[in-house]
């Protein structure tokens, strides 16, 4: 999935997801399987998303996701709503670009635990033996690519102003 337009735009209504029809439609799929991910919650590489918060009591953190889980797993399915809404062609605004980032990075942490990226044992190179991980691995690139683009382009409808934030 090459990436030689940008992907966002922003205009007088927020900002807007310009995507062809084959990439609305595989991003459509992975946020798909990525909120049945969440909602399951059986797939090893979801711990990330709800780590042990006392490590030294695992009581206290058990405790702690009894209380957290649900609304937060609320919130990344209302993000993920909030994504498919706009590749839908729904202008985003402060919050929406915020949904985005949030589900676009969650689903980078997510294909990079089960690449194991950042560890000192992962090599791209040698991903070319498993066809399925140098899949995941492009998506896991695109996915940055269009969080890059996003940063971007959010970026470039902040105010202007001095090193102090004052106009």
């Amino acid at each position: 999935m090459a990436m030689a337009r940008r992907k966002f735009r922003s205009g007088p209504d927020g900002i807007t997801a310009n995507f062809n029809s084959e990439e609305r439609s595989s991003l459509a799929t992975v946020l798909q399987h990525f909120r049945d991910l969440l909602v399951e919650g059986n797939d090893a590489s979801m711990l990330r998303f709800q780590p042990p918060v006392h490590i030294q009591n695992e009581h206290a953190s058990e405790e702690f996701w009894e209380m957290a889980a649900v609304p937060l797993l609320r919130h990344r399915l209302e993000a993920i709503d909030v994504v498919e809404a706009g590749l839908e062609g729904v202008a985003l605004d402060d919050e929406a670009v915020s949904a985005w980032l949030q589900t676009l990075n969650s689903l980078r942490l997510y294909l990079g635990n089960t690449l194991e990226v950042g560890t000192a044992s992962f090599d791209p190179a040698a991903l070319d033996d498993e066809r399925h991980d140098v899949a995941r691995y492009m998506l896991y690139e695109w996915l940055g690519g269009i969080l890059d683009q996003l940063v971007e382009t959010a970026a470039e409808t902040l105010p202007s102003g001095d090193s102090d934030g004052r106009p």
